[in-house]
């Protein structure tokens, strides 16, 4: 017999997180559905950067467990999302 476990409504992300930390998943009712993703073209970019600042970005990219050329993307992402937002 299942145990009925509902999804909080909440969009915060810490809630939620916390929710699936604690929930067995496979306890939930989940549904089928067709997801589509768009992989964004990528273009080969080549920078120089001083060696101190790819060891930094390396160790930040650990600490959330993705790496660095990844995490480069994300950051730089997140820069122009600000500037267009200005």
């Amino acid at each position: 017999m299942r145990k009925e476990v509902n999804l909080p409504a909440s969009d915060d992300i810490e809630r939620l997180a916390d929710f699936f930390d604690r929930t067995d998943t496979q306890a939930l009712d989940w549904e089928d559905t067709d997801v589509e993703f768009e992989k964004p073209e990528l273009v080969h970019v080549s920078v120089r950067l001083p060696k101190e600042d790819v060891a930094a970005i390396k160790r930040a990219a650990r600490k959330k467990g993705l790496g660095y050329t990844t995490y480069i993307r994300m950051v730089l992402r997140e820069a122009i999302k600000r500037e267009a937002g200005s």
